[in-house]
């Protein structure tokens, strides 16, 4: 199972707005993000917070 919960709250935390969290049915299980205004697969998401581990953003005010 996936914590799309916490993948959405680290990348809050690295300043990063995340608008939405998108279920994919037809890649069972797979989720699409809509961060800082583009859509990243589950693959990318995470990336994108392998590079932040590395190159900390500055974090900017929660989003709702």
């Amino acid at each position: 199972m996936i914590d799309t919960g916490l993948i959405v709250r680290t990348l809050r935390q690295r300043g990063h707005k995340v608008e939405s969290v998108i279920p994919v049915p037809e890649n069972a299980g797979e989720f699409e993000f809509l961060v800082d205004g583009e859509m990243l697969t589950l693959e990318e998401t995470r990336a994108l917070m392998e590079r932040d581990s590395t190159e900390p953003r500055q974090p900017k005010a929660e989003h709702a």
